[in-house]
């Protein structure tokens, strides 16, 4: 599907037929195309500027609000689950091992991670599995709900809170999602290529439908962009998860054959361990051309935005650490009778060349926010 820009085709038509009618004259209608020529060129600037100033929020690492809890409370003792959507990727990785830390600090025990594999049914499996075994707790880890709401539907029976790390779950199950939910991520990546193309950028976005957030952020990018950037073309691809085991990737390579030198100039990958081998792909078939993004900041894709001398141009930091920490805060609050906090609207930060230095942890953990001192002093084992 490709998404034109804007071009006041209809405004124009309009305004010619009426002054034909009024007059018949050729003059009003040269006078009605430049005044509206006029009119889409100054909101195509005006989107610019201000697709400018969002990035420039965008790109802080400071100074940055989190939603966070307030009620202090007893979490006393339990276990936790931890599920992760496949450990061979760096986001689900690092987000198993967060909730992990947090149980420990905490004083819960944890699972070891159950590595899902990108499968649902083994995910499923290990949902039933902790049931089995009377695990207090669940936390997903990047996990579509929809894709085990029959396991998780067993947890809800049974009164086993779940919670989900950077996921989109709204309404399925009664999973607690502690999450961006895609739409800022969406956002600030549509800000960055309005500004950064000077409104006419030519954009590939892929979707990976196994997992409901890529499409959150698809689709925010995709609104922001009309708003911002009425002039850049937009066409989206799928890619399935499974092409992360393969060399290119293929559905990647096939699109580098499909779209030759000047077809497109930026593409945007569903997550980072896919704008990873895009990138390295591209520069190894000297596609100087693209500029290629991601999301969630992983560390390899961080420090290929750092070196600056290949495609690799932007991606988005989630804060993956607070979101684990903060899952686990959820399923233990409900498990003490307590109500769950707002969760849905974490921040991001845009990671650039120009401030990929600041991210050396890669996800987005600002300095001035101890997460850790926040919730040890709620559980009260500071």
């Amino acid at each position: 599907m490709r998404i034109q820009g804007r071009r006041g085709i209809a405004t124009l038509a309009v305004a010619v037929a009426l002054g034909l009618a009024a007059c018949g004259g050729e003059d009003d209608q040269t006078t009605s195309t430049a005044t509206d020529a006029a009119a889409t060129t100054e909101a195509a600037s005006g989107g610019v500027d201000a697709a400018k100033a969002a990035v420039a929020e965008h790109v802080k690492t400071s100074g940055v609000e989190f939603p966070q809890p307030t009620e202090a409370f007893d979490p006393g003792t339990g276990k936790v689950a931890v599920i992760s959507c496949g450990q061979a990727g760096i986001n689900c990785k690092q987000g198993s091992d967060d909730v992990r830390a947090a149980a420990e600090a905490m004083g819960w025990e944890s699972s070891p991670v159950f590595d899902g594999e990108f499968a649902p049914a083994k995910q499923a499996g290990y949902v039933q599995q902790a049931i089995r075994e009377g695990y207090d707790a669940i936390v997903l880890v990047s996990i579509d709900a929809n894709s085990i709401k029959a396991a998780l539907d067993e947890a809800k029976a049974k009164d086993i809170p779940v919670s989900c790390v950077m996921c989109t779950n709204a309404g399925v199950g009664d999973v607690i999602d502690v999450t961006t939910n895609g739409k800022a991520d969406g956002e600030a990546i549509a800000d960055f290529i309005a500004a950064d193309s000077d409104g006419k950028a030519k954009l590939l976005a892929y979707d990976d439908k196994s997992f409901p957030i890529v499409r959150a952020r698809v689709d925010a990018m995709n609104a922001r962009l009309a708003e911002v950037c009425p002039d850049c073309e937009i066409e989206e691809a799928t890619i399935a998860t499974t092409d992360l085991t393969k060399p290119g990737p293929p559905t990647w390579t096939a699109a580098l054959a499909k779209y030759p030198e000047g077809a497109i100039d930026y593409v945007m990958a569903p997550y980072d361990p896919f704008a990873i081998p895009f990138s390295k792909t591209a520069e190894q078939r000297g596609r100087t051309d693209l500029k290629i993004g991601g999301y969630d900041a992983s560390p390899d894709f961080v420090s290929l935005i750092k070196a600056g001398d290949g495609p690799a141009a932007v991606t988005t930091a989630a804060p993956f650490p607070y979101a684990a920490w903060g899952a686990l805060d959820q399923v233990a609050r409900v498990k003490a009778g307590k109500e769950p906090w707002e969760s849905t609207t974490l921040p991001v930060a845009l990671v650039t060349k120009d401030n990929a230095a600041e991210f050396n942890d890669a996800f987005f953990s600002p300095d001035d926010f101890d997460y850790q001192a926040l919730f040890k002093k709620l559980w009260g084992t500071s």
